[in-house]
């Protein structure tokens, strides 16, 4: 029992800090270059919005300053059928830059981006939410990879700010800059396996267009590594946007975006062939197909080690088992704090992974039993969103 116990820890260790390690360790010694140089081509900003009319003239505001040619960049918003002012504030833009395509029916995110796509002609395509701020060089930074004939897709960095009252920021903001330093690694070393739904440039003629339950932002760039294309990472291409506020939000977001991933690696699935794809198979299970399934592996883990303590009342035993409920206690105790609107940030890191590694579980569950929707609900501005 405890063994089994064991083998689970050292999995979930290997997850968060043994794949970490190894990835930045290889890529100090593995450097596929990529060919950066001046490159201007004509680019469209396409901003996926549905009802966006708190955000939308924020958003045109900060595209329309941005440090690229004006006359190269063109802004379009893709209005999934908005029901609020989003439409008629986009039309009364009087700039031509500024451009709104509308898609009738409510279609979703994805398939409001493949029609849109058809109607847009610019080689390098920028995809972007209505809510992310762009630093004002992120889209020269963006295309300079582009002057690489190998580059088919650029992700950029996302920073997170935090709201005053946030009780969960501080370990959405520490985790992503993890992930960050992950992708610059596996960048390194080969290729990036996902992008950032918030900033992905690619070149128009690698797009594929993905079924509308699909989430692009994690299926498309495996659907150009299997094309033999390469995605990278960007880390002076910068974007903002605002953490969530409370641990309900971002319990809500996670199940969705790990459901995504979990619907559009079953649909890529042959990426995950090693003989075809060595570097991104090994990348995708370590990384994503790993830690999808944490919360199994600490179940396990918990309910063999408890067993053994159990039968064996060994010292070994009960160290295992104190360990996990000392994990849990500080769980128990960030969600008091966050109820009680105390700020304690070291612990808000522990919630974090609470949140993320139970919303697996669900999305797990989901995969098995449903069907991923197309649309789906936010808390952002009290209404849906694609």
């Amino acid at each position: 029992m405890l063994s089994l116990a064991l083998i689970c820890i050292g999995i979930i260790l290997y997850t968060y800090f043994g794949y970490f390690f190894l990835v930045v360790l290889l890529s100090k010694f593995i450097k596929r270059e990529v060919k950066k140089g001046d490159y201007t081509p004509k680019v469209a900003l396409v901003i996926a919005a549905y009802n966006e009319e708190k955000s939308i003239i924020k958003k045109i505001e900060n595209s329309l300053a941005l440090n690229y040619p004006a006359d190269l960049l063109n802004i379009y918003v893709v209005s999934d059928a908005s029901s609020d002012h989003t439409d008629e504030l986009v039309e009364s833009y009087n700039n031509p830059r500024v451009k709104l395509i509308r898609i009738e029916g409510r279609v979703g995110k994805t398939e409001a981006r493949n029609r849109a796509l058809k109607r847009i002609s610019e080689k390098i395509i920028v995809f972007s939410d209505a809510t992310t701020d762009y630093d004002k060089d992120s889209i020269s930074q963006l295309v300079k990879n582009f002057s690489d004939p190998n580059v088919s897709m650029v992700s950029g960095q996302l920073r997170y700010k935090i709201p005053q009252g946030s009780k969960i920021g501080i370990g959405q903001k520490l985790f992503w800059a993890y992930e960050s330093m992950i992708k610059e690694a596996q960048t390194n070393i080969g290729t990036l396996t996902g992008s950032l739904g918030c900033m992905t440039a690619f070149r128009r003629v690698d797009y594929i267009d993905l079924p509308a339950n699909i989430i692009e932002d994690f299926t498309e760039p495996l659907m150009m590594i299997q094309n033999g294309k390469r995605i990278v990472y960007e880390p002076n291409a910068i974007c903002f946007e605002s953490t969530t506020e409370k641990s309900k939000q971002e319990w809500q977001m996670r199940i969705r975006v790990i459901r995504g991933g979990m619907t559009g690696l079953l649909y890529a699935k042959s990426v995950l062939n090693p003989f075809k794809h060595f570097a991104a198979s090994f990348q995708l299970i370590s990384h994503k197909v790993l830690r999808w399934f944490v919360p199994v592996f600490a179940i396990i883990a918990f309910v063999t080690s408890t067993l053994s303590l159990i039968q064996t009342q060994s010292l070994s035993s009960a160290i295992i088992f104190i360990l996990q409920v000392i994990f849990y206690l500080i769980v128990a105790m960030a969600y008091w704090a966050e109820r009680k609107n105390i700020k304690i940030p070291l612990i808000g890191i522990v919630q974090y992974l609470f949140i993320v590694n139970l919303a697996s579980l669900v999305a797990i569950f989901k995969v098995m039993t449903t069907k991923l929707e197309a649309t789906w609900e936010t808390d952002r501005n009290s209404e849906q969103a694609i």
